[in-house]
């Protein structure tokens, strides 16, 4: 019986001595985190539109904006109007598709498999249209669409995010008037954040 207690308390010295090693190199390990890297890290996580911070970093690093500008930008855009208008916008394309169905240029089944690739695509981010234009041609090879439907679908596409520029740059414009008006940014910086937030 004594023997196992001894194992015991052996076993329990052990893990509190494992237990205090680990905080004691986790916190020496976070105290080499650089206060910029911590900000920064605050920053992205804060920023739920990486996309859109990816596009006004450039602007920052090319002395456009600064990056107190950049923050006072993406904090006007982190709200769920963006949201709304995305929604409206992915309807609009559906919209554009259901147009092609209704006039016979494609089928309810062709335009079910362009709206997947649609959505694959979508996931490539900034290689959007040249993955896009691939899933069609992919389409095209196995016998679900024809070229002639495919420059129709990119026709509506094209149609399509031309929309979805102007009421981005809409919205953005309604935010950005604010720092305008205030101070924060000038005109000739909002209509650059504006180009850099909808160019395709």
């Amino acid at each position: 019986m004594l023997k196992r207690d001894i194992k015991l308390v052996a076993i329990l010295a052990i893990l509190t001595s494992l237990a205090t090693s680990f905080s004691t190199v986790h916190a020496s390990s976070s105290k080499d985190i650089s206060i910029t890297n911590q900000t920064t890290l605050r920053e992205n996580f804060k920023h739920k539109h990486h996309d859109f911070k990816s596009r006004l970093d450039k602007l920052v690093n090319n002395g456009t904006i600064t990056k107190d500008q950049e923050n006072a930008a993406l904090n006007l855009i982190r709200t769920d109007d963006l949201q709304k208008s995305k929604k409206k916008s992915h309807h609009s394309f559906k919209d554009k598709l259901n147009i092609l169905v209704a006039n016979g240029t494609i089928t309810k089944e062709q335009k079910t498999s362009v709206e997947k690739v649609f959505i694959s695509s979508k996931k490539s981010g900034n290689n959007f249209k040249n993955s896009l234009n691939d899933s069609l041609n992919t389409l095209i090879k196995d016998g679900t669409i024809t070229m002639k439907q495919k420059t129709a679908i990119q026709n509506s596409f094209l149609s399509y995010r031309k929309e979805r520029n102007d009421n981005l740059a809409k919205f953005f414009k309604n935010k950005f008037d604010t720092l305008v008006k205030n101070g924060t940014i000038t005109q000739s910086q909002e209509n650059a954040m504006i180009k850099s937030l909808t160019t395709l």
